[in-house]
Parts: C-alpha cells; structure tokens; sequence
C-alpha cells in the first residue's frame, strides 16, 4: 500500500506541475525501482498468506510424524467411537497423514473407519505415508447372531501403505476391511494379511467395496462371503 500511494502522489505532481526533464528522469528511474517492487512484493505476499491457511474446518484433522502417537490415537479412537454407529447422522470427517512414519513395530497405530470418514494419506505416492498397525472396518452387529459388513457404507482409505501390525488382537489378527458400497480403497499398499470380510463374528456377510490401483503384498488374502 505504502509503494502504490508513493506512485500515485509522483504521478499526480508530475502531471500536475512543471517537472525539469532531469528531475522527471530520476523521478522515472525511482517510479521504475518502486513499480517493481510494488509487483515483486505483492505476489510473495499473497503466497505468504495462502501458506498460512491451515484452517480447513473443524472436522479436517492433519496429522505429522512429530505429533504424539497417544494423540494421534486419541483423536482417531474418538472419531470411529462416534461413527462406527452413526449412519444417519450429519458429521462427516477427514483424518490426512503427511508424509512420514506412522506407529512401530513395538506400539502400532490400530483404529477403525466409520461412517462419512475419508482417510487419506498426503504424499506424491503411497510410499511416502507408512501407517505400521492397521486401519479396519469390522461387522455390525444388529442383535444375536446378526453381525454384518452389509451395512458399511460411505468411507474411503487411499494413498497410503499399511504394514500390518495387530499384536494380541486375538481373532482379528490382520487388516480387516468387511465394507459394502460407497467404500473405495484407492492406491493403498498393504504388507500384511488381509481379510475383505470379518469372520470372527457370524454370519460374516459382507457384499460390495471397491479397490482400485492397490497392491497386497501378501500370500494370504480372504476373499469372501
């Protein structure tokens, strides 16, 4: 603002009065210095601000490797307690991982994906987001002898690797991802095994999900019901 109000008060004099033509060559020369400072100046501010916006809503969550791992486990704990359930209900949420290692091989990152739930890994590939644990999608049960993937809708797990990781999770031990429609897994690359229904729970029934650009790096891979 300082350098566009210092133009136009040059301008405004020059035109104004009379200017000695060695005057108004030095006063072009610092019109010039000032011009260009004024359009250098002005496109690094305006990307200053924008690499300041971090605010993407209240339901955007955006974890780093430097982030705690009890805190990143908290928040996603909280999430999928709300939402495993929540079919109907308005919240929708967004957990994106940057780059990095996420969970060890001593304490990894478990956690479940609920309804209206998008995660995401924010690297170029999915190498570049390593989660060691598992990120699962297990059965509903709706009463006795009820429990179902059929109902799993509306969640999505894409650009990420996952080494499998479930120490003393008894029967699900693995990647459990028991989903139905309008829940896609897109670039994920999983080391570990797999299962794409949950048996642990009867009858099991799971029918849809869609993979796409995803590789299994495993020999074992239940496909089913």
């Amino acid at each position: 603002m300082l350098y566009r109000d210092s133009i136009r008060s040059f301008v405004a004099r020059c035109f104004l009065t009379t200017c000695h033509p060695r005057r108004i060559s030095r006063r072009f020369a610092v019109f010039a210095v000032l011009l260009a400072a004024s359009f250098a100046l002005a496109p690094s501010a305006k990307a200053a601000k924008v690499s300041k916006q971090t605010d993407f809503g209240q339901n955007v969550y955006i974890f780093n490797p430097n982030m705690p791992l009890s805190q990143i486990q908290a928040t996603v704990d909280t999430i999928a307690n709300q939402q495993v359930s929540n079919q109907f209900g308005p919240q929708r949420y967004a957990l994106l991982f940057e780059p990095g290692t996420y969970g060890s091989s001593t304490n990894p990152l478990n956690f479940q994906i609920g309804y209206y739930t998008s995660v995401a890994g924010l690297g170029q590939s999915p190498g570049d987001v390593v989660i060691n644990g598992s990120i699962d999608v297990y059965n509903q049960c709706l009463g006795t002898n009820n429990c179902i993937a059929l109902i799993n809708f509306w969640r999505s797990l894409s650009n990420l690797t996952i080494n499998v990781n479930t120490p003393n999770f008894g029967c699900y031990n693995g990647e459990f991802w028991a989903v139905s429609q309008a829940a896609p897994m897109r670039r994920v690359l999983l080391n570990g095994p797999v299962t794409l229904m949950d048996y642990c729970t009867n009858p099991s029934f799971a029918s849809g999900g869609f993979i796409a650009d995803s590789e299994f790096d495993s020999s074992k891979v239940i496909n089913g019901s």
